[in-house]
């Protein structure tokens, strides 16, 4: 039977469970959307006990402070990408689905791990409103368990009547320790991350393959010399040997020292519709010989042979695949004029009146990375910049490395099992990520989330402290109306490039 038909059928159990259960009136089972909710008053007494201790008013004092600060934060990434995806062109539009913080529908999210992640981000976060809620004197009514067919988290349900009665301060504790929990424990688990990448041990020598359409060279296979050559990830643009002849590769993979034969030269990756290229018929998989005759040996020269064309100018091109002789006549088109058209936000002034051809070429159909650099880049990320690091390890997952793929691992020497070893920073990673996600979305001024909730008390408080009239109304006003921004530029960044 199909994955998707299985797939199906469960869901559609699983609605009928829910369906049956939204018609009886169970005390302690009830529908909560498409989820099923589990209560029960036990273990109140534990969490109302651990919240007596005089260290939770402190934290959550801190809790307010950290839930503010990356509130501003989160705002401003918002804020940051609303006018990057000014730039981004239709083809290349973020799914919705990527805004879903749940594996198995989105699609950069490991189910595994991710399930793992959530469940621990909601309990940490749940506990903590509870805790806080003890602490300040506020009743526990239930707890338990959050189903969608698995458990997906937990929940502590606080006396929604008392936390409305109670000082602002209280209720700003409350709200914030949810978020702040979750952004603690993802800095913990990320220094947990960060520290076990720094023993990774990576080759002395060699590049790394990070792409390949090649049939005979594969994704994570380590590249050690290339027709007898010894070579590294920055020699690959430079290499002098003459296009469309068949070397051997001595490589590594799987552990394991092999030679595979290939053909050397540029190979077309692809081809932009409506470039010169496309029109005059050169498609992916041809190897450039020469251009006007001069023979192309690495990317390196043949992007200085580009940048010295000009617009409207004519060249002569011969291309090589599977034994075949090919060659084109080709007028080049401006350059500023084809990325105006269909990339506005790689634009440049220095573009204009340049040659442009309209192929993407890497040598021998592959690109490769320095494996030193690969996990210095992420054992070390902030070395780049506190920004750039943080944006860096946030962006892993969409990059292909979440943090590392098992075609990666038998690359690198690890202080212990790899079995045990790469798992376990990759639940790590996941914990993190999971945990910096719930934290910085529920610090948004968006009602009803956490920081909502937090901003209108704290708005509340500073504009009766300066005596204005209708503190509160005009605080829920402020926040209502900051919510319907935030909501805006989240969905911007998913409709603008659909309609631009």
């Amino acid at each position: 039977m199909p994955w998707l038909t299985i797939i199906l059928l469960i869901f559609l159990f699983w609605s009928i469970i829910v369906l049956f259960i939204a018609r009886r009136n169970y005390k302690r089972i009830r529908p909560y959307g498409p989820a099923i909710m589990l209560s029960t008053t036990r273990g109140r007494e534990i969490i109302e006990k651990w919240g007596k201790r005089s260290f939770w008013r402190f934290y959550g004092d801190i809790s307010i402070a950290i839930t503010i600060v990356f509130m501003i934060f989160t705002l401003g990434i918002l804020l940051w990408e609303a006018v990057l995806v000014l730039g981004i062109p239709k083809s290349l539009a973020p799914s919705p689905l990527a805004a879903l913080g749940l594996p198995g529908i989105n699609p950069f999210i490991p189910i595994t791990y991710g399930i793992v992640a959530i469940v621990f981000a909601v309990i940490i976060h749940e506990l903590s409103h509870g805790i806080q809620s003890a602490n300040n004197g506020i009743g526990i009514k239930s707890m338990g368990v959050l189903l969608f067919i698995i458990p997906v988290g937990a929940f502590v349900e606080p006396d929604e009547e008392k936390l409305s009665q109670s000082k602002k301060s209280v209720r700003m504790r409350v709200f914030s320790s949810g978020p702040s929990t979750n952004i603690i424990a993802a800095f913990a688990f990320l220094a947990v991350f960060l520290l076990m990448l720094s023993t990774v041990s990576s080759p002395s020598s060699g590049a790394l393959v990070t792409y390949s359409d090649n049939q005979s060279i594969r994704q994570g296979d380590l590249i050690l010399s290339i027709d007898g050559v010894n070579v590294s990830a920055g020699m690959i643009n430079y290499m002098r040997i003459n296009p469309g002849k068949n070397v051997s590769v001595e490589i590594i993979r799987d552990s394991s020292y092999m030679t595979v034969q290939t053909i050397s030269g540029l190979w077309v990756n692809s081809v932009f519709s409506g470039s010169p290229a496309y029109i005059s018929g050169i498609r992916p998989g041809e190897i450039l010989i020469s251009v006007n005759n001069i023979i192309m040996r690495n990317y390196s020269f043949f992007n200085s042979f580009m940048e010295n064309t000009s617009a409207g100018q004519k060249i002569f091109l011969h291309f090589l695949k599977d034994g075949k002789n090919y060659y084109y006549n080709v007028t080049l088109m401006d350059k500023y004029k084809f990325y105006q058209s269909y990339a506005p936000n790689y634009n440049s002034e220095s573009y204009k009146g340049k040659g442009f051809l309209g192929v993407s070429m890497v040598y021998m159909n592959m690109t490769v990375s320095d494996p030193k650099a690969m996990i210095s880049m992420v054992s070390y990320p902030f070395s780049y910049g506190l920004f750039q690091g943080f944006i860096f390890l946030i962006t892993l997952p969409f990059i292909g490395l979440s943090p590392f793929p098992a075609y990666f691992q038998s690359v690198y020497s690890v202080p212990f099992s790899p079995l045990i070893f790469w798992p376990l920073a990759n639940i790590f990673y996941w914990i993190f990520w999971i945990n910096l996600m719930l934290g910085l979305t529920n610090a948004l001024p968006l009602l009803p989330l956490d920081g909502g909730y937090v901003l209108r008390d704290l708005l509340s408080s500073i504009f009766e402290r300066y005596k204005m009239l209708k503190p509160e109304r005009v605080a829920s006003i402020i926040t209502i109306s900051l919510s319907l921004i935030v909501l805006f530029l989240i969905l911007w960044q998913f409709i603008y490039p659909r309609i631009s």
